[in-house]
């Protein structure tokens, strides 16, 4: 498993205990140390050993650059830097994650520095080189999400990474949590849409399907089912959509259209025999504005909007 990758950056001699401090904490939660004194750094024999560390520098995940009261080795740009502050611009300019702390007593006197940066007489207590305090301040102005913090003790900064590395940990427990999250959520959506599409599909075979049949409602229909039994088809099926076919097939019955008496109803069909009479009154409501058999589920309903009438008329035509 890859561990991370974290290059201590400082002066040697004068830190030479606080960087080991540091190396030995960083070793014991399983990172990666590179120390230079720790054979760290894969040094070269075609460049300057400061390009070296910078390479190696690159590859790292975290830099942690200590500021003391020594300048250190100058670097061999003669830019009037030592090789410890180019490491520094180094690790900012290559977007590590960079913690910088600067010995407590450097820090105080870098703000009487900052005011005095113009005396030419401005003498340094704890310095060995005023580049130093011109490299804080321009670290102090220029970056702005790194911290740059004060240390007194080694453990003072052993406690500041402890803080920060927890804090990297929660805030990536955090963001798993919310992939992982947003991921369900995703998948939700994803299951929604299908789901959608599935009954939209499902609604276009149901149209096809009765679109085929458009021209005949079942005799599950009870409105039909009712009438059928009413002319005693017994176990024929009845097929009529809606009134203009029940008319065609109340004729073919022998049955005529006669006017309604009643505006609550929609049909009266009649049929005259020798000796009786059969009458058949259809009410509105079993009926749509467009003339389709409504599926009418209430009994009640039924009773009262298909009204069968049946008349044995023998007894008043025989002479005796």
């Amino acid at each position: 498993m890859a561990a991370p990758r974290v290059f201590i950056s400082s002066t040697y001699y004068d830190l030479r205990q606080v960087r080991n401090n540091i190396g030995n904490f960083l070793e014991g939660l399983g990172y990666e140390i590179v120390m230079h004194e720790r054979s760290g750094v894969a040094y070269t024999q075609n460049q300057d050993l400061e390009i070296d560390c910078y390479q190696e520098l690159s590859s790292c995940d975290i830099v942690v650059c200590i500021i003391g009261n020594h300048f250190g080795t100058a670097s061999a740009s003669n830019d009037e830097l030592s090789i410890t502050m180019h490491e520094i611009q180094a690790a900012i300019r290559n977007k590590k994650k960079v913690y910088v702390f600067i010995s407590h007593d450097v820090s105080i006197e870098n703000r009487t520095y900052a005011l005095n940066k113009d005396n030419e007489n401005f003498k340094s207590a704890y310095t060995d080189n005023p580049k130093i305090h011109e490299f804080i301040l321009e670290l102090k102005s220029e970056v702005k999400n790194h911290p740059i913090l004060d240390f007194g003790t080694t453990d003072d900064i052993i406690s500041v990474l402890k803080s920060q590395f927890a804090g990297l940990f929660q805030n990536l427990l955090a963001r798993e949590a919310s992939l992982t999250e947003a991921q369900t959520v995703y998948n939700l959506q994803a299951s929604v849409e299908q789901m959608k599409q599935m009954m939209n599909d499902f609604s276009i075979q149901h149209d096809d399907f009765f679109r085929k049949f458009n021209g005949t409602i079942l005799a599950s229909n009870r409105v039909v089912n009712r009438i059928s039994k009413h002319l005693g088809l017994g176990r024929a099926v009845l097929f009529a959509e809606n009134i203009n076919a029940l008319d065609d097939f109340m004729t073919a019955m022998k049955f005529e259209s006669q006017e309604v008496d009643d505006t609550q109803d929609i049909r009266k069909y009649v049929r005259n025999e020798i000796f009786s009479r059969s009458t058949l009154v259809l009410k509105n409501y079993l009926f749509e504005e467009n003339g389709r058999i409504k599926d009418v589920r209430s009994k009640t309903e039924l009773n009262e909007g298909i009204v069968w009438k049946y008349e044995d008329e023998l007894e008043n035509e025989l002479p005796f």
